[in-house]
């Protein structure tokens, strides 16, 4: 959907701008030590605002992750990590006046940290951003990775190229609703009981067991969405007292850290009653059962979106994954079920 930014050093700008400037807003999980700002989890966002036609930025990468340019508010390119430190032109040739620039991350966290170490413009300083009224977070596996989802069909394999988290229906919401975004999202992750992304929720650089986030220090979230059960029902139903004990324990989790937020627990597009397990239908009941016990326990904030069952006159993306259009589709529905509850 984006052309790449070409490889190659980019010319220096005369203002150098540190990764640490307060006029810069960090949306999602960074970490902010000696040598830079590291991020690892899909769509964490740096949003700046400049006067002037260029900017670039400066950052530290294994060589595989990507990231989305917005400028203005419109998708305009992807910018390719090369191993290293490295300078890139984010923007150039904007008319002259005042930007926005967003720089969201495409690629998720097994491609491993990336550092920003600064940014550059041509003159002046930067503009505050305007924070956000609202927060979003979802939790989830692939799918809320945006796996998969610029590829050509179900035949191309997954790569770094064919993930981009910035068109995933979770960011789509966020767009659509002016809200900030987290994606706290692991491909091949379950609910319970093994490889679980409630495992590595409280971490920064989910790579890193050390690093752990301080909730009490960030925007709250006002809507937390939860889409782990794909991988859980793929090969086999899980037993239903351990799976759905986890997830209400999670949910319990969350809500003591997100006490006012409205939770959502749905079902995944990529379950289908293919065979005679009837994967979906089983694990559509599970959740419905967790939902109304939530509910019955006190806590009315929990609801339930079922998500359709991908169709292939949408296409699909890499090894069978939704695409940007099935995302797209996802994003809307999810858009409308927070304006239907929350009216934002």
């Amino acid at each position: 959907m984006n052309a790449e930014t070409p490889a190659g050093e980019a010319e220096p700008l005369p203002v150098s701008i540190s990764p640490t400037d307060k006029a810069i807003r960090y949306i999602g999980r960074f970490e902010f030590g000696q040598n830079g700002v590291r991020c690892e989890w899909s769509a964490s966002t740096i949003a700046l605002r400049f006067r002037g036609t260029e900017l670039n930025a400066k950052f530290k990468d294994g060589g595989q992750n990507r990231w989305q340019i917005e400028i203005d508010g419109k998708a305009e390119g992807v910018l390719q990590m090369e191993k290293g430190e490295h300078l890139y032109r984010a923007a150039s040739g904007l008319s002259a006046g005042e930007h926005s620039v967003r720089l969201v991350r495409a690629t998720e966290a097994f491609f491993g940290p990336c550092q920003i170490e600064g940014f550059q413009i041509a003159e002046g300083s930067l503009l505050p951003v305007t924070s956000a009224a609202h927060r979003i977070e979802v939790i989830g596996d692939s799918i809320s990775c945006g796996y998969g989802n610029e590829a050509a069909n179900q035949k191309e394999h997954f790569s770094a190229k064919t993930e981009n988290a910035y068109f995933t229906y979770g960011a789509i919401a966020a767009r659509a609703l002016g809200a900030d975004y987290s994606c706290i999202a692991w491909s091949g992750r379950k609910m319970w009981p093994d490889f679980t992304t409630p495992e590595i929720y409280d971490l920064i650089v989910p790579t890193e067991p050390g690093t752990k986030w301080d909730f009490s220090k960030a925007q709250p979230a006002d809507v937390v969405l939860i889409n782990l059960s794909t991988n859980d029902f793929s090969k086999a139903n899980p037993e239903e007292a351990g799976w759905s004990g986890a997830y209400k324990q999670f949910v319990a989790r969350l809500r003591k850290l997100y006490p006012q937020a409205m939770i959502y627990c749905v079902t995944s597009p990529m379950l289908g009653d293919w065979d005679h397990r009837k994967p979906l239908t089983v694990s559509r009941d599970y959740l419905r059962k967790i939902v109304a016990d939530c509910n019955s326990a006190g806590d009315n904030k929990v609801r339930l979106i079922e998500f359709p069952t991908q169709e292939m006159k949408n296409g699909l993306g890499a090894d069978w994954h939704p695409n940007v259009k099935t995302q797209t589709l996802m994003g809307e529905q999810f858009t409308q079920a927070i304006r239907a509850e929350l009216h934002w």
